[in-house]
């Protein structure tokens, strides 16, 4: 599993490359979530107790994004992870460019001055991803 951390306002984005689990199964991908908020605690010193609203965006080629918002909340004790899950499954992703490189241009989408290749094979990850970032949902 390849794991990148962004973070953004006021909300933690984590990719999780080749990252498979059952969306469909809540009680699963909550303890898989909470698995991944203590990794993270662990090693990056970030405080996840609380409440935390978190949007799943499943891909079966690429694996998961979650977006964490922390909602403070003081009547959580320092111990608890509490989180309200959202599944937006099969979500579209796409990997943003500023320059064109050697791509299929037939399958490059334009939209505001970037370049854009949506993400439908594991090939386009292995290829492409480091020159550019993940898009998903709201931030494309």
């Amino acid at each position: 599993m390849y794991m990148k951390i962004e973070k953004d306002d006021n909300k933690i984005i984590i990719y999780l490359f080749d990252e498979f689990v059952n969306v469909d199964n809540i009680s699963s991908l909550s303890k898989k979530i909470k698995d991944i908020f203590v990794k993270i605690m662990k090693r990056y010193n970030y405080d996840f107790f609380g409440y935390n609203k978190v949007n799943v965006y499943y891909n079966e080629y690429f694996g998961l994004i979650l977006e964490v918002e922390q909602i403070k909340n003081n009547e959580y004790s320092y111990s608890v992870i509490d989180l309200k899950i959202t599944v937006y499954n099969n979500a579209n992703l796409f990997i943003e460019f500023d320059n064109i490189y050697n791509f299929k241009l037939s399958r490059v989408k334009v939209y505001n001055g970037k370049y854009y290749l949506e993400i439908n094979n594991k090939d386009d990850i292995n290829q492409y991803i480091e020159y550019g970032k993940v898009r998903y949902k709201k931030n494309f």
